[in-house]
């Protein structure tokens, strides 16, 4: 969506006002205009029976049901649907799993919306799950996954209209049924904003439903017009009936949304197998986000899994904050968000062990510009789950170890071991990982693209790839021309000092520390843009150990101590982009791609307005740099989604900052190719 419509930065939001609190019998009453939402009975029968739920979720055709609420409130529409889905028969067909789309404008806290859940005692271990996983109110998209995947909310909060549009960016039908709340009222009933019919006609696949309460005569007269056939609403005699509507034609607008560069041209359909070239991070978070939705996946390694840039023995979440709106801010927020949750969720399940394969302890980063953390400091007030401004004598009460300057506390962060990460992903049901596959050679044959071994034997033959193999992506014909940047990064593993063993969260500063495993830290690390050199330099485990002495001034004669020559370490490189962003999305045919928008060369302003030209069946995912552990769950969402034909994570804008094709029009426009 379009932030500055809503005078919103990246982090320029201060928290929303108060929206009400559960009233007797579990209704939901808003602000002072007098609305009041149905309690827990009447919310089943208006929108899970007047959508004809469950029953349509065992005959459903499809892998996934998706259900949009416009208006989530306090979230007892969900938590119903949520209940009722756990409790529906298991068919033999139908759909497998939820997902569900959460449209509000003006959020709940968290608190908050603990105090509302609480009137709904028989829901009480779904909301605290709920509440659990619950994102920040910063305006967005926020993906949380529910029962190992099996049920998806999108949490959207923004402006309903805006939103919808937002939606439409998948250019396909997305959507089986519609909980629409009022939110409003008037003297004719309760209001929704003006022209969503058209919107929800065109996001509504065929058979859709709409549910909703007593609504003024506009809105049936919209959906009507949209396609819907509606009953109830507002009768003859002026009686407010709920509104409920079935889409019986394809409206007229719905035919395609306008052309979109960043998407493939090909309509695509989920594939039963997918093959992944490349075991890092990037890799193991796409396999397992493909198997979560029942797709057989084949992981191709040329060696071992996280051996390569994914191999460092412990690396910190990190986010990047500013008070200016950007793409790459808006991206380092949203994914790390959605780690935050996604490795928490990991650690409650025991996927990942505490304290051996990371922690979510916290972490601090050094700050030594005072302007920049007074800015800061007032728009996270609003969010201080996600990180708070704090002195000196805070962070070092916080970390345990004395700071002699303030910076950013990420009380949700913390530190994770990339090769277990990587383990924990592969044990996912439907990954058959095969390893020692030395250089791949991608070959298409009809329907499906070969995986081809340096002797031509067959490794994997699927119709869809994703190749995630860092900085060896450029060693595919097809992706010979994207600008990756190898990094080399040397990092240090540093015996367990006493004087560091109160250290109970991450430490960032030049470097990072996190807290002992197996009685060593790993610290570091070296960048070095250009830097092909793989040997273990001592001149750089000097260079960690100096700069962990500036952010620690305490342990600078224990360091001194050490002889840098006998230190284990680890080189590796990073692949990064020129933007800093990650390069995710639909491969594209060079050629093709460059003769469709030759016009740019002599005009890098005019509007971009054609499809994008691709390969069928064909993605990348990769350029994360040093934020691996931070940008690959996200990442790794959002292809799956685009590969299974879903609702996409992330908003257009940072959807087309990710698509790999951005650099071929950049180019284009600077009239370089």
């Amino acid at each position: 969506m379009q932030r500055n419509n809503h005078h919103w930065s990246a982090m320029a939001i201060a928290k929303p006002p108060l929206r009400g609190s559960a009233a007797g019998g579990g209704a939901e009453t808003l602000g002072t205009g007098g609305i009041v939402r149905p309690g827990k009975s009447q919310t089943h029968q208006v929108y899970l029976t007047g959508s004809g739920l469950p029953d349509r979720w065992n005959t459903h055709a499809g892998p996934v049901f998706t259900v949009a609420e416009a208006g989530f409130g306090n979230g007892l529409a969900f938590l119903s649907t949520w209940e009722a889905w756990r409790k529906r028969e298991q068919p033999t067909g139908g759909a497998r799993r939820l997902h569900y789309i959460a449209i509000e404008p003006l959020p709940l806290h968290r608190d908050d919306l603990a105090h509302a859940a609480a009137a709904w005692p028989e829901l009480a271990p779904l909301a605290d799950a709920l509440i659990r996983q619950y994102p920040h109110p910063l305006p967005g998209v926020h993906r949380v996954q529910l029962e190992s995947g099996a049920v998806t909310v999108d949490f959207w909060w923004g402006n309903i209209a805006e939103v919808l549009i937002d939606l439409r960016q998948a250019a396909a039908p997305l959507v089986n049924a519609w909980y629409l709340k009022p939110l409003a009222t008037t003297a004719d009933g309760l209001r929704l904003p003006v022209g969503l019919g058209a919107d929800i006609a065109a996001l509504s696949q065929p058979g859709a439903t709409v549910a909703t309460g007593a609504v003024e005569a506009r809105v049936k007269d919209e959906l009507a017009a949209a396609g819907f056939t509606v009953t109830g609403g507002q009768t003859a005699d002026d009686k407010l009936e709920p509104l409920l509507g079935q889409l019986n034609a394809m409206a007229a607008n719905k035919a395609r949304a306008p052309a979109r560069w960043d998407l493939p041209w090909h309509d695509a359909q989920q594939p039963i197998h997918v093959l992944v070239l490349g075991a890092g991070l990037a890799g193991c978070h796409t396999a397992a986000a493909l198997a979560r939705r029942g797709v057989a996946v084949t992981l191709l390694e040329s060696g071992s899994p996280a051996q390569a840039a994914s191999g460092n023995a412990q690396g910190v979440l990190y986010t990047r904050l500013s008070h200016r709106h950007s793409a790459l801010t808006d991206f380092a927020l949203s994914s790390f968000g959605y780690a935050v949750r996604f490795y928490a969720q990991a650690f409650a399940q025991a996927q990942l062990r505490e304290g051996e394969d990371g922690a979510l302890c916290g972490s601090f980063h050094q700050v030594r510009d005072a302007a920049e953390l007074e800015r800061m400091q007032v728009l996270l007030e609003a969010v201080p789950e996600l990180a708070q401004v704090v002195d000196a004598q805070r962070a070092s009460q916080l970390i345990g170890l004395e700071q002699a300057s303030g910076g950013y506390w990420y009380p949700q962060s913390g530190w994770l071991a990339p090769p277990a990460v990587c383990a924990f992903l592969l044990q996912q049901q439907g990954i058959t990982l095969k390893q020692g596959c030395g250089a791949v050679q991608l070959h298409r044959q009809g329907p499906d693209w070969l995986a081809l071994s340096a002797n031509g034997s067959v490794l994997g033959k699927a119709p869809a790839v994703v190749i995630a193999a860092g900085i060896d992506c450029t060693a595919f014909d097809v992706l010979t021309w994207l600008p990756v940047r190898p990094i080399r990064g040397q990092t240090t593993q540093l015996p367990a000092l006493p004087a560091l063993q109160p250290l109970r969260a991450a430490l960032c500063h030049q470097g990072y520390i996190a807290p002992a495993v197996n009685g060593e830290h790993c610290i570091g690390a070296t960048f070095g843009p250009g830097d092909s050199d793989p040997s273990l330099r001592q001149e750089d485990q000097a260079y960690n150990l100096t700069q962990l002495g500036m952010a620690l001034p305490s342990l600078t004669s224990a360091l001194e101590a050490f002889d840098n020559s006998t230190l284990p370490g680890r080189t590796g490189w990073r692949c990064a982009s020129p933007d800093y962003l990650p390069m995710v999305g639909p491969v594209p045919d060079r050629d093709e791609f460059l003769e469709r928008f030759a016009a740019l060369r002599d005009n890098a302003r005019q509007p971009v307005s054609a499809m994008g030209a691709y390969h069928s069946g064909l993605y990348v995912n990769t350029g994360h740099g040093s934020r691996g552990l931070t940008s690959t769950p996200l990442a790794a969402e959002l292809l799956a989604s685009q590969i299974c034909a879903e609702p996409l994570p992330v908003e257009p804008e940072i959807l087309r900052a990710l698509a790999p094709a951005r650099f071929l029009l950049r180019d284009l426009g600077r009239n370089r190719i």
